[in-house]
């Protein structure tokens, strides 16, 4: 309920009208008898000339702000059909009626006494715990018409509805007020090995990301299905325990970039600016995997899943770098000391203006400027100073920003020849065993900062979701994959391009999928 009762505006009101008002110009906190008495700026709200209002709740419980910015008394009472959260008098709120649609092909509604749950933004896990008495993308949402119905900082949007008391429901549409900025992340509740589960897109989503885990890192967890709220369906891999799997070329041919993996996987759309992202409710399979000699079949682990929907387009990539024990590495001569540490590196003029300064000019060229940027020393962990592949979920867990990437530097990265590595595509979120990239200082032992910088941002860009322009890898019939965004060619000027001695070229499409990640802010 909003803070001002509407029995006391009435009561200040005719109190005004009794005691007299002035008329024609009062200006702000003069007596007032209606909104034409005061300055054109201001309105008449409880006797008294105050500023128009811009969103409902500058006026209180019970009350709309219409397109003049003027307070109108909400005329919605119990059992009345509704469609705005403002509609209601006070005390009662818009909520869902079930599963009918109104007139607009959206969700009906009508007003209802308040629950005593949670107030519009609260994070909830259904309906009951929040006081108007929807529950969606993990947070508590007012029922809208328009932005001015919502709360500051929450814009009016379509979005699918999951109740799982009403089925009939589920993916229908309602506007509902939700952050018009940043990221959304909840937790989607699984309790089988495979299980079919709803994820709720709505309108205003420029991305998604879907990270998955198991605790057994001997599984495989992934998304081996998923359609659209348009009923294309797309197979991302087939348990085949008998015949030949080809889970490559399905990672390619999908418009969802996804591949199971072991112990945590993250899917991403849209993997293609020609695709759109539609809002709705998507459908998708999750389930733990065995691989078997030919192909994969069931798990047995319960798959977690945290769902991310990123509400704008962003443009500032904020990169955390941490420095595993670099005492005595090998590449003192490059360096210029036999010590690098996060000290050093914010002073050193090839960390900072070859390294640090390549980064920014080449995602520049992806429409993407870098931000803020922090250092910090990780001690306390020899047997990750020099990084076998296998461990890497070890380091990367110690990444504790959600917002950017998390960069770590390690002496040496095992098998020989590995210099960089990270997830394809990797979490927006903090703490887990993809939660950033990792690089070998070793590198710069015959390689330069400015090359290292190429490295680093080929890796970078990878863990926001581009793939290589052409694979080394190739399907089943040994046909060779390329990037499934159309205008992404397999120059070796591409930043993408596999090879360390690859260009920073990027085109269009690349750009577009770059400046969607959800790291960015």
């Amino acid at each position: 309920m909003r803070p001002r009762s509407l029995r006391w505006l009435i009561a200040s009101a005719l109190l005004a009208a009794i005691t007299g008002c002035p008329s024609g110009n009062a200006s702000l906190g003069d007596q007032c008898g209606d909104t034409s008495d005061c300055a054109s700026m201001l309105q008449c709200l409880s006797g008294t000339c105050t500023p128009r209002c811009q969103r409902a709740t500058d006026c209180g419980d019970g009350f709309s702000c219409d397109a003049s910015g003027i307070c109108t008394v909400a005329t919605g009472e119990q059992g009345d059909a509704c469609t705005s959260e403002d509609g209601c008098a006070p005390g009662l709120s818009c909520q869902i009626n079930g599963a009918d649609l109104d007139a607009t092909n959206h969700l009906a509604a009508s007003c209802v006494a308040e629950n005593t749950g949670h107030p519009v933004g609260a994070t909830c896990d259904a309906d009951a715990d929040c006081r108007d008495g929807t529950c969606a993308l993990g947070h508590c949402v007012d029922l809208c018409d328009e932005t001015r119905d919502c709360t500051v900082g929450l814009a009016c949007m379509d979005i699918p509805r999951i109740d799982p008391a009403h089925p009939a429901a589920n993916g229908e549409l309602f506007h509902g007020c939700l952050p018009s900025k940043g990221n959304l992340v909840w937790s989607i509740p699984v309790q089988s090995p495979s299980q079919e589960v709803l994820l709720p897109v709505p309108d205003a989503a420029t991305a998604v990301s879907v990270m998955l885990t198991v605790d057994d890192p001997k599984q495989l967890v992934g998304v081996t299905s998923l359609t659209s709220p348009g009923g294309v369906k797309a197979d991302l891999i087939t348990p085949c325990p008998l015949a030949a799997c080809d889970p490559i070329r399905a990672l390619f041919k999908n418009h969802v970039r996804h591949r199971p993996e072991l112990a945590q996987s993250v899917l991403a759309m849209p993997s293609r600016p020609d695709v759109p992202l539609v809002a709705g409710a998507y459908q998708m399979t999750v389930s733990s995997l065995r691989q078997v000699p030919g192909g994969v079949v069931g798990g047995s682990a319960i798959p977690r899943v945290t769902a991310l929907v990123k509400l704008d387009s962003g443009v500032l990539l904020n990169l955390h770098f941490y420095f595993l024990d670099l005492t005595d590495h090998p590449c003192s001569d490059a360096i210029g000391s036999p010590v690098f540490d996060a000290t050093l590196a914010q002073s050193n003029a090839g960390f900072q203006h070859d390294f640090l300064g390549e980064i920014r000019a080449i995602f520049s060229h992806g429409g993407v400027a870098i931000g803020s940027a922090t250092y910090e020393n990780i001690t306390g962990h020899p047997d990750l100073d020099g990084l076998d592949a296998s461990d890497l979920p070890a380091l990367l867990a110690l990444g504790h920003y959600a917002d950017g990437i998390n960069i770590f530097f390690v002496r040496t990265v095992s098998p020989a020849g590995i210099q960089a590595l990270g997830p394809n595509p990797g979490p927006a979120l903090a703490g887990t065993r993809q939660s950033g990239i990792v690089v070998g200082i070793d590198s710069l032992c015959y390689r330069s900062w400015t090359q290292l910088a190429r490295l680093t941002s080929h890796e970078v860009a990878r863990y926001m979701g581009l793939y290589h322009n052409i694979e080394t890898e190739t399907d089943a019939m040994g046909s060779v994959l390329e990037d499934p965004i159309l205008d992404s060619d397999d120059a070796s000027t591409n930043l993408m391009f596999y090879s360390e001695f690859g260009g920073v070229d990027l085109s269009e499409g690349q750009r577009n999928i770059l400046t969607r990640s959800p790291v960015l802010r």
